[in-house]
């Protein structure tokens, strides 16, 4: 949106510019020309970035929010909700209250997967223990709108991996639905 809106208001200027600089009897057919051109100008480019997605490529993208099936081996599942931004970034939410919010870094590997790596702070009553580390991959189902793979969390005290665990994760886009009258 930012770009959109900034190239409307280069183009506007560049517009008015060449507008004031045509004078005579023939300024006004030079600025209904340059009109035109920036227009169109205006629509190619807008159109053709707002289908991309980062590095040129128009796959689906993992961007958005998400609730996610934590499945560790041998454990229970886990519910959890996670944020991919469009610049690379996460966020992770946990129920556990002894586990911070998580923040890392995702990017596309190529096609559909995905890579992901974030970080939640441990600690025990309030008091900090360490770290614990999440690292997956992730494969993007475009036609469910869900994604899927394994991870591995690393349990990190005093920078040292204590514990670690694996599994699967599995995970359906949180979507905006209408807003049902109240009763």
């Amino acid at each position: 949106m930012k770009t959109k809106r900034t190239l409307a208001i280069a183009t506007g200027q560049l517009f008015r510019s060449l507008t004031r600089a045509a004078t005579g009897p023939n300024g006004r057919k030079i600025s209904a020309a340059l009109l035109i051109v920036a227009v169109a100008t205006m629509i190619t480019l807008t159109s053709s970035r707002s289908s991309a997605t980062p590095g040129g490529s128009s796959a689906p993208s993992l961007e958005g929010s998400w609730e996610v099936t934590v499945l560790p081996t041998g454990g229970d599942p886990i519910v959890d909700f996670a944020t991919f931004s469009k610049g690379g970034g996460v966020v992770n939410t946990d129920p556990d209250p002894n586990l911070s919010t998580g923040v890392g870094t995702w990017e596309r590997i190529g096609g559909n997967q995905h890579a992901v790596t974030f970080v939640h702070f441990l600690s025990a009553g309030g008091a900090p223990l360490g770290t614990i580390k999440v690292r997956a991959t992730m494969t993007l189902d475009p036609q469910t709108d869900t994604f899927s793979g394994p991870f591995r969390t690393d349990v990190v005290i005093g920078g040292n991996v204590v514990q670690s665990f694996c599994g699967t994760v599995h995970a359906r886009r949180v979507n905006v639905e209408p807003l049902d009258p109240c009763p």
